[in-house]
């Protein structure tokens, strides 16, 4: 059935390879990060929430004010509609309709751009801590650097979560 010596060489291949990596076994080093507390703990991510939220001040504005327009239309609508004749309640109506359809308008996209430019900015700061853990890890003679959520255990001097924060903080 199996070539006799076939087979006896396969083993010996097998068992001379698994002998000459014992001998070579070396110690590795192993760290972890957790790349969302430092990607929350770094000063660009306050920087950046602020740069987007001044960036888009103006339209965020434009959106709220529309929303209170809404909002006060529609109470007046229940609060004064017994009141109001026919035709004013019609028209009353008419403005909630355009206030409602100017709000979808200008929200939907509005909170696309938002969501887009957050996400440039994530992968930038991403970036960032990626070419941190890099240096860090070069630095401190670090063979694997894992994701902390990766690791099921591991001690916290193996934590290079602060150093990695350290590092991305002299970037700036």
């Amino acid at each position: 059935m199996f070539n006799s010596n076939l087979f006896k060489s396969a083993v010996f291949v097998v068992a001379t390879m698994l002998a000459a990596g014992s001998l070579q076994a070396k110690e590795v080093k192993i760290g972890f990060v957790d790349v969302q507390a430092v990607a929350a703990s770094i000063p660009q991510a306050q920087q950046v929430q602020e740069t987007i939220r001044t960036e888009f001040a103006a339209k965020i504005e434009q959106v709220n004010k529309l929303e209170r327009d809404i909002n006060f239309n529609m109470e007046k609508a229940r609060r004064d509609g017994p009141t109001m004749s026919e035709k004013q309640q019609k028209e009353l109506a008419e403005t909630i309709n355009k206030q409602q359809q100017q709000y979808e308008e200008l929200a939907r996209p509005l909170d696309e751009q938002i969501r887009q430019r957050q996400a440039e900015e994530r992968n930038r700061i991403l970036g960032l801590i990626k070419a941190a853990i890099d240096a860090v890890a070069e630095r401190e003679k670090f063979d694997v650097v894992l994701n902390a959520n990766a690791a099921v255990y591991a001690k916290p001097e193996y934590d290079l979560s602060e150093k990695v924060i350290q590092q991305v903080s002299r970037a700036n």
